[in-house]
């Protein structure tokens, strides 16, 4: 069965300042949810989604999203010029990759596909 990935649940400690977080620094998009659920609905300009949900973020043992960009360096900069520690690009095969954590405390990889 062919099949792509629609969506990833994360667990945050407050919903509105991860949905300021993505928005600000990968361009997420707030999106309706349907029904009452709670929490936000994200979608990228892929139509992939992040859907925040409030509740306790699991300890941080390498499980990680990669968000991919297209300028690594740029990101970075952009992120450090506001006070949050990221990791020096460095090769993996052929790409970039860094890493940091969002608000709450989940591992993001930053990821540039060259």
């Amino acid at each position: 069965m062919k099949s792509e990935l629609h969506h990833i649940a994360l667990n945050v400690t407050d919903i509105q300042n991860a949905v300021k977080f993505y928005s600000k620094y990968f361009g997420f998009e707030e999106i309706p949810k349907p029904g009452p659920t709670t929490g936000a609905w994200l979608q990228a300009s892929d139509g992939r989604q992040i859907h925040l949900r409030e509740g306790e973020v699991p300890k941080d043992r390498g499980q990680h999203i990669a968000l991919l960009v297209e300028d690594i360096y740029k990101a970075c900069e952009t992120l450090i010029e506001d006070g949050i520690t990221v990791t020096s690009p460095s090769p993996i095969g052929s790409s970039l990759q860094c890493f940091l954590h969002d608000p709450a405390g989940n591992r993001l990889e930053i990821h540039q596909a060259n």
